[in-house]
């Protein structure tokens, strides 16, 4: 692995370092775990990172108690793009990619965490 062949995929190999993980691990709950280590990371300087991490770290209960809507996962999608776009340093420019991956690559786990308690839902 090199940091080449992973931007050809578009992924990042970051630090360095890398996480293993088998299927029975939670995709939610990991990129739950990431955005709270980088909020309690965070410099503060810049809103986006400031607000938007604690607004996606400080309200997990719809992604991961079925109290939410498919509305609230096009929010989650917005408002991790927006700290993408538009925090000033590093850390804020790939905080969000855990949520925005887990979004893309396993959004049937997304809506079933999300979603799961709503009456007549089907996936």
């Amino acid at each position: 692995m090199d940091y080449e062949s992973l931007a050809q995929l578009g992924s990042i190999m970051g630090s360095g370092g890398m996480v293993v993980m088998d299927d029975d691990n939670c995709m939610v709950d990991v990129a739950r775990y990431f955005i709270e280590f980088t909020h309690s990371e965070s410099c503060g300087k810049c809103l986006p990172c400031r607000v938007g991490l604690k607004q996606i770290a400080a309200h997990p209960e719809p992604d991961t108690e079925g109290a939410g809507t498919v509305h609230h996962l096009g929010l989650l999608d917005e408002l991790s793009r927006y700290i993408r776009e538009c925090s000033l340093c590093g850390l804020g420019q790939t905080a969000p990619n855990p949520v925005l991956t887990t979004l893309r690559h396993f959004h049937h786990e997304s809506r079933t965490h999300c979603c799961a308690a709503l009456p007549g839902w089907r996936l």
